[in-house]
């Protein structure tokens, strides 16, 4: 099993709850890190195993193209943006861009957060896979 009790709740916030993600990892933290969670934090990336890799691999594949530039687009920016920011810089009508990230809310792809203005941006799992893996 897994060591390191103290470091759960940092590894299930790290992979957003996501039990398919969080079972993957496990797998490979008892692999590679002899079940020390602890160390596997310690390398302090986000990775993506092959079996997460493949579960989005098949997400993106399944995207529109329209969701799938607006991916893209997203996955360019550090901190969230807004919708005004992205008709901008994506030169859509405001209701393409409202679908689209209706669609990708939808599947868990985009947040949505609120500081004082609605900004959006990709989960922290599926921007990694982006930036690594499909540009």
């Amino acid at each position: 099993g897994l060591k390191d009790e103290g470091s759960w709740l940092k590894l299930i916030n790290l992979y957003e709850g996501n039990p398919v993600y969080l079972k993957s990892i496990a797998g490979l933290i008892k692999n590679i890190f002899d079940g020390h969670v602890a160390d596997f934090l310690a390398e302090n990336s986000l990775l993506i195993s092959q079996d997460i890799q493949r579960i989005l691999k098949q997400l993106f594949n399944k995207l529109s193209p329209l969701e799938k530039q607006l991916v893209l687009e997203l996955s360019k920016f550090e901190k969230p943006v807004t919708r005004e920011d992205l008709i901008t810089t994506l030169d859509w009508s405001s209701i393409d861009l409202i679908n689209g990230l209706q669609s990708l809310q939808q599947r868990y792809l985009v947040k949505k957060i609120y500081n004082g203005k609605v900004h959006f941006n990709l989960s922290p799992i599926f921007q990694e896979y982006v930036r690594n893996c499909q540009n």
